[in-house]
């Protein structure tokens, strides 16, 4: 249900599918399954402050011949520490001379102060870094005040599948055209953007249009979560177009996920605050053309797709006249979605990433061994 899990579960299987050997260390939460397979260690408990030290046991058991963590702040936490135990881990794995890499989901243009300082002593610490856009890493010396060299840029990697078929019907939304906004609930997602919005673009595509709204608040998120939720749900009922969208709630198996998407014509991404989403790695790879706020990593995948339209954060009347474009001319929706789906076959099939990330994997043991 996290999209980091997901990310990895799918560079893990295109890794294996080139011939690599691939061991999992991963948190104790074993209600979210996949422990009982073979390779996976279950070690990382954020409720013991000394986590680092029994990953590093594993690590030194495990005798990898490199170590790739996938980093993003939340999934490290302990007490507010921004992740600091990854710290030790990464300065015992130099010492004994084991190559290390780390994906930083959590690249912004601008870091605050405890995120300057996390990037800035990992960077010194691991052999290579991956970032998924360009934009990442040209801002990385603004942020520190110095240019690190082991920086590389590997995009999100995609699916290489075909949309579900009859994914309409199952959700009751035969004949209509479909626009998604999909993911956990969260004030950043802008979600309510979009709904206050649909009333007009009712009015300008017509009444066979309909908005998606699909996810739910993460498993023991806050109250302030929850509340958000029942003011965005709230919203939906008020609206006047309510019988216009579409809620579908749930944490969603990638099964029911990739049907939601499938249903959908075309998925929109309305952050405040963003790197990059996983969320437009799975459109494009369905074949769903996407409209974006113009920040970091989403507007850059956009420029590099030429699959949708990226409007500027917070500006809902251009999102608004974007929506409707997309809704109305069937010309630019069927040339950005036969761009969406070249995007995944020439640059951003998982393969393609694999490959890239082997690349990134014997640097970083010659660079350790040198």
């Amino acid at each position: 249900m996290c999209g980091i899990a997901t990310y990895s579960s799918e560079l893990v299987s295109a890794l294996r599918s080139e011939g690599h050997t691939v061991s999992i260390i991963c948190h104790t939460d074993e209600e979210c399954g996949g422990h009982t397979e073979a390779n996976v260690y279950p070690v990382i408990d954020l409720n013991n402050p000394g986590w680092d030290a029994k990953v590093y046991d594993t690590i030194k058991q495990l005798k990898p011949d490199v170590v790739h963590i996938q980093h993003e702040y939340g999934l490290y936490m302990t007490n507010g520490d921004y992740s600091g135990n990854i710290l030790p881990l990464l300065y015992r794995l130099n010492l004994d001379r084991i190559p290390s890499v780390m994906t930083y989901h959590s690249i912004y243009t601008s870091l605050g102060r405890s995120e300057a300082l996390f990037t800035d002593i990992s960077l010194r610490l691991v052999n290579s870094a991956i970032v998924h856009a360009e934009v990442q890493k040209l801002f990385l010396p603004y942020n520190l005040n110095w240019v690190p060299a082991n920086v590389n840029v590997i995009p999100h990697g995609a699916k290489k599948v075909v949309p579900i078929t009859n994914a309409k019907e199952r959700f009751g939304l035969s004949g209509k055209k479909v626009a998604l906004c999909i993911g956990w609930f969260d004030p950043n997602k802008n979600f309510e953007g979009v709904i206050k919005i649909w009333p007009d673009v009712v009015k300008e595509a017509g009444n066979d249009v309909i908005l998606v709204i699909a996810g739910d608040v993460r498993p023991g998120a806050s109250p302030v979560l929850t509340e958000y939720k029942d003011a965005l749900l709230n919203a939906i009922d008020e609206s006047p177009a309510r019988d216009n969208i579409k809620t579908i709630i749930g944490a969603f198996d990638p099964d029911t996920y990739d049907s939601i998407v499938s249903a959908a014509d075309f998925v929109i991404l309305p952050y405040k605050h963003a790197s990059q989403s996983g969320n437009l790695a799975h459109a494009f790879a369905l074949h769903k053309p996407a409209i974006v706020t113009s920040l970091e990593g989403l507007k850059a995948e956009i420029e590099a797709s030429g699959a949708g339209i990226a409007v500027p954060a917070g500006d809902l009347d251009q999102l608004r006249k974007s929506i409707t474009m997309l809704l109305t001319s069937d010309a630019m929706f069927k040339t950005y979605t036969e761009r969406a789906q070249e995007y995944v076959a020439n640059h951003i099939v998982w393969e393609n990433i694999a490959k890239k990330h082997a690349l990134v994997y014997q640097d970083s043991i010659l660079k350790q061994g040198a």
